[in-house]
């Protein structure tokens, strides 16, 4: 058995070349796909190397030795799930083009198999007990790998997007400045309630100017949970002072009953750098 193994793999390498140009072959046209026949020539040229691979790839499994499978399979991995995250490849795409490859490798193993005398239907029913596990692992492992590096990503994103959207600003080595702007909902100023006070303390924070000017509308649920913010960075050691806060929000906190007697407020940030002792 392990001679007729050796023997497809060196068959299946040595008929690699055609056999991804049969793939390529049968491409149609598709807009925003890189499966289109008609991408550009730099991604035409990193397709076809790493289609040959996959070809390469997939004969090793045949290998009674699996180390130079499991290697392959690794590489082929590293390299595919880097390659359609740059180019923006949904997973669909690249499970259908496998699973093209999957069909075309199959038909060219079964014309191999009737050529050849010493092969028996019991070879290929081994053969096909082997080869649909081989197509499922690069499958499942270029997923996983996916999955998981566009989490990554996902994460360093949400990450930016929380410091764009929060930017404690120092000033000075204790003093620093949280300019709020555009829309506060629900989920920002929770946000906020969270990430402040943890900002605050490891860049050590002793005053925290909060700018509400670029607020325009604050509901009671957000204006009780910036009261929330003030409190809890009070209960840390920082002290808070606003400035830049609109009559309609003043209102909205009037209403709640929310006690700002104990929080420093000025009219515009000059003002509250000036009473901190900063720039004079």
């Amino acid at each position: 058995m392990d001679r007729k193994d050796r023997a497809l793999y060196e068959e299946i390498n040595r008929q690699a070349a055609k056999l991804s140009q049969k793939w390529f072959d049968t491409r149609q046209k598709k807009d925003g796909s890189i499966y289109s026949n008609d991408v550009n020539e730099s991604i035409e040229k990193q397709l076809k190397e790493q289609h040959l691979f996959t070809i390469q790839t997939i004969a090793s499994g045949f290998l009674p030795e699996q180390e130079l499978f499991h290697e392959n399979v690794y590489q082929w991995t590293k390299e595919v799930v880097k390659t359609r995250l740059e180019w923006d490849t949904p997973i669909y795409e690249v499970v259908a083009a496998v699973n093209k490859t999957r069909n075309l490798i199959w038909t060219f193993i079964t014309e191999y198999a009737m050529e050849k005398e010493e092969i028996t239907k019991k070879d290929v029913l081994r053969w096909s007990a082997v080869y649909h596990p081989i197509l499922d692992t690069l499958i499942s492992e270029f997923s996983t790998q996916y999955y998981r590096l566009t989490r990554s990503r996902l994460k360093g994103q949400e990450k930016l997007i929380e410091e764009i959207d929060s930017p404690i600003i120092p000033v000075s080595s204790s003093i620093a400045i949280l300019p709020l702007i555009g829309m506060m909902d629900e989920s920002r100023a929770a946000s906020l309630f969270e990430l402040i006070p943890v900002k605050c303390a490891e860049k050590r924070i002793v005053h925290l100017v909060m700018d509400l000017s670029g607020i325009h509308d604050i509901d009671t649920f957000v204006a009780n949970q910036l009261f929330q913010l003030t409190k809890s960075l009070q209960l840390i050691g920082v002290q808070t002072v606003l400035s830049g806060i609109r009559p309609e929000v003043a209102q909205t906190a009037i209403q709640l009953g929310l006690d700002f007697s104990q929080v420093k407020t000025f009219h515009g940030l000059p003002q509250a750098l000036a009473y901190l002792g900063f720039g004079q």
